[in-house]
């Protein structure tokens, strides 16, 4: 697997070594994730899909430096579940018992009604991107006077966002491809939360308000620490439905609606990541946490990122080596905890695929 390390000052101006171990896995037929020959590499500064001030970010920067909880983020699209276009369709990600439905719906500009603006019918499709580029948002500066222009501050690159009520300017523009199937857009001025599966950029809401506050204050005070008010929250990239506890192998997750196939479910390998920070006087044992699964079912692949910390104290030096084990043997990577499932049919449909090997699992009903 791919290694680097960051260094990173806290609230109270510690400083610390953070390392970050990530390992790219490639997903059976049945389900199981093991280790791929080729290792997709450390991302060092964000990777959007186009322009970066105007399109959302694919990749971000592998080195952040604590992160509480464990993002689940997708990079992929939707297919249409017949193999012909359609006009709408709903796509899902499973986590355990969390569900999580994003409505899929082809073009559609608004158009000109009897009594006011409608959207247009959808065009049809058979694969549609589900980056939040799609999603609603993005920024109108149509109006020459200031307070009637603006920008979407929780999806400033997406589409649908009016500020300028003039029926000419909205007429014809584009409304949004990913929407919440249970606030779906009925008028121009209707402004749902953004739906997408991807990171959420650093200074959108709400992840910006985890940023802190910057102000004179801090200047006078804190400067050039990072605010109390700061909050590691911050940190995580993943839309707050898609955040969880730390995972620690065995989870099992289903994308329903992102593959030609359909229906796409892993269980996430259980991992040994040994990290030992050599200090000049002592060892300290890192205790990684897998805090980012990336999931691009195009590829049949999921990208796992573990990450470990220690303080470093005064003297930077007295860290003389970190050493990331080697791990070959084929109970490095293995299924230790105990795959669950939503139900007996699930439960049937994993055991069919993986034969005699399906051995220990949980199953909720």
């Amino acid at each position: 697997m791919e290694a680097g390390l960051t260094m990173f000052t806290d609230k109270d101006g510690r400083d610390h070594c953070v390392v970050v171990v990530k390992g790219t896995f490639t997903v059976g037929k049945d389900g199981t994730a093991t280790l791929a020959d080729e290792q997709v590499p450390l991302v060092y500064a964000d990777e959007h899909y186009g322009d970066p001030g105007t399109t959302a970010i694919k990749y971000e920067c592998d080195f952040a430096p604590f992160k509480p909880r464990t993002d689940i983020l997708i990079n992929g699209n939707a297919y249409s579940p017949t193999g012909k276009p359609i006009r709408k369709m709903t796509v899902s990600l499973e986590v355990g018992r969390v569900k999580k439905e994003v409505r899929v719906i082809g073009d559609r500009q608004w158009r000109r009604g009897l009594f006011r603006l409608r959207p247009s019918t959808s065009t049809p499709f058979l694969k549609m991107p589900l980056s939040f580029d799609r999603a609603f948002g993005g920024s109108d500066h149509t109006h020459n006077d200031p307070k009637k222009q603006g920008t979407e501050m929780r999806n400033p690159v997406g589409r649908g966002f009016h500020k300028n009520s003039a029926s000419k300017v909205i007429r014809d523009t584009l409304l949004p491809n990913l929407e919440n199937p249970g606030s779906l857009i009925r008028k121009w001025s209707h402004a749902p939360a953004p739906a997408g599966f991807g990171p959420v950029g650093r200074g959108w809401q709400p992840r910006i308000q985890f940023a802190g506050t910057y102000d004179d204050q801090w200047l006078k005070d804190r400067f050039p620490f990072l605010p109390n008010n700061f909050d590691y929250q911050y940190f995580q990239s993943a839309p707050a439905d898609q955040q969880f506890p730390h995972f620690s192998g065995g989870e099992v997750i289903r994308c329903t609606g992102m593959t030609s196939q359909g229906s796409w479910m892993f269980v996430v390998p259980t991992v040994k990541v040994p990290i030992m920070y050599k200090f000049r006087d002592r060892d300290v044992e890192g205790k990684p946490k897998l805090d980012t699964v990336l999931i691009e079912p195009d590829q049949r692949q999921v990208l796992l990122t573990w990450r470990a910390g220690v303080p470093l104290g005064r003297k930077l030096t007295a860290l003389r080596e970190v050493v990331i084990e080697s791990q070959h043997d084929a109970q490095s990577i293995s299924q230790a905890r105990k795959p669950h499932f939503k139900s007996i049919n699930e439960l049937s449909n994993w055991k069919m695929n993986r034969g005699k090997s399906a051995k220990g699992f949980l199953v909720d009903e």
